[in-house]
């Protein structure tokens, strides 16, 4: 009782309207609430735009490796099955006049996506997927640097060089034993490009299904586009038309077809 006379003498006092102070209040209140809505909206759109860039870009950069690598695994096990062939009789490949100068190849995507601060757009999950497959990634180019040290290795031997000479058997036998770490490092190369390429089998599923299928459709036909376009002069329209085919099974013939004839269009305007 007491304070609430109190209250009311020192309001009549200091001549305090109750009533204005509470809409100033409720203004005040208002605009930082209109304030922060204001920011959170903005921050939702910068993340819907920066993740669909990033995912754009890495459905991009993963679908080049999904492609390529598979070819150079084939044409390196290849490679290794002749250098095995010729270890076999005590002969050396020439070894040395491989080289893997770095960088080999662009990830740049992956380790933009990888060293992202905003969980909202690389969840945890993501984030050790894309972990795994830059380990991967750098496991590839260690065994590609290995391969260029060790061909750098090979002893050339002269010509007139007597075969029963310890100088001769000590070269052969050092050109022999650094060929034998070549093949080994050429196949560590091998499982590191079909590791890479089963992570980014299922990184691409994952991805597609955060763009859309529309959206996913857009950049595969972008991509596919391109690659026609780099491939026209070194490949037969049957060749490279099954290429398409086989790795877009979800793309029906006549969307292949279509693409490709885009391609064709836009080779012939610019040779114009």
């Amino acid at each position: 009782m007491f304070l609430t006379k109190l209250f009311k003498r020192l309001s009549g006092v200091i001549e305090i309207k109750w009533q204005f102070v509470v809409v100033e209040l409720f203004i005040v209140f208002i605009g930082v609430y209109l304030a922060f809505s204001l920011n959170n909206h903005q921050q939702e759109q910068y993340v819907k735009k920066e993740g669909e860039k990033v995912w754009s870009s890495l459905k991009l950069e993963l679908e080049r490796i999904r492609l390529s690598f598979p070819v150079w695994v084939e044409y390196q096990k290849s490679q290794n099955e002749k250098w095995d062939s010729l270890f076999a009789i005590q002969e050396v490949g020439k070894f040395y006049t491989w080289r893997y100068i770095q960088p080999q190849y662009d990830f740049t995507t992956i380790e933009y996506a990888i060293s992202t601060r905003e969980s909202s757009i690389v969840d945890f999950d993501m984030y050790k997927k894309l972990t795994e497959l830059n380990q991967n990634i750098q496991m590839l180019r260690h065994s590609e640097e290995l391969m260029t040290e060790t061909g750098f290795k090979y002893k050339n031997i002269h010509s007139k060089l007597p075969k029963t000479s310890k100088e001769y058997l000590q070269l052969t036998a050092d050109n022999r034993f650094h060929f034998f770490k070549f093949i080994d490092f050429s196949k560590i190369r091998v499982n590191s490009m079909n590791r890479i390429v089963l992570l980014v089998v299922d990184l691409l599923e994952i991805i597609d299904e955060k763009l859309g299928p529309q959206k996913s459709f857009e950049l595969e036909k972008s991509f596919i586009q391109k690659q026609i376009i780099a491939l026209a002069e070194d490949a037969k329209p049957e060749e490279i038309l099954g290429k398409f085919k086989q790795n877009f099974p979800d793309l029906s013939e006549e969307q292949i077809n279509n693409i490709y004839d885009a391609a064709q269009k836009e080779i012939a305007a610019n040779s114009d």
